[in-house]
């Protein structure tokens, strides 16, 4: 009788352990597919990124597109002249002075 819950329960014990075996298995592959799936969107964001890079160095073949073109290096130009302009004394991050007069109206 002994003989035959020691192996009732070697039985449980293992079913038990299977058990944790496949749950642990379909834990670990569920892990690898969100991990997947990471990995396909940032290989997307890359893709995409590098797509845009490459039409924005290609030249405009449109008059109008041109004129867009010419726009944002302008822009770049400007945003590059306040980056040499002194910071603001009134501002904690350190913007750059947009002549604000707030100096004057304080008396300096």
């Amino acid at each position: 009788m002994e003989d035959q819950n020691t192996n009732n329960l070697a039985e449980k014990i293992a079913l038990l352990l299977q058990n944790e075996m496949q749950s642990a298995n379909n834990s670990v592959e569920l892990s690898l597919e969100k991990i997947n799936q990471r990995l396909d969107k940032i290989e997307s964001t890359i893709i995409f990124r590098d797509q845009k890079t490459k039409n924005k160095n290609q030249k405009p073949n449109h008059f109008s597109q041109e004129k867009f073109t010419n726009l944002e290096e302008l822009a770049d130009e400007i945003i590059a002249g306040m980056e040499t302009e002194k910071a603001c004394p009134y501002e904690p991050t350190g913007k750059p002075c947009d002549h604000c007069a707030m100096c004057n109206s304080r008396g300096f």
